[in-house]
């Protein structure tokens, strides 16, 4: 099972802060595009974070 970082619930107000303001007239394809950039993000932190946690657990063995 893939544990899930701590820091995953800062990532939403995080990305809030690079997306565009939210108006209720903005085409609906721009706000989608927007969502779909937080979600790679997030991902790609998740990515690294597993990388960096395996290769920790995976560390040079004494001989």
């Amino acid at each position: 099972m893939r544990r899930m970082s701590p820091n995953y619930r800062s990532y939403p107000r995080k990305e809030k802060k690079a997306c565009a303001p939210k108006d209720p007239n903005r085409p609906l394809r721009g706000q989608l595009e927007d969502l779909m950039l937080v979600v790679s993000r997030c991902e790609s932190m998740w990515a690294l974070e597993d990388r960096i946690e395996g290769s920790l657990d995976n560390g040079p063995k004494a001989a």
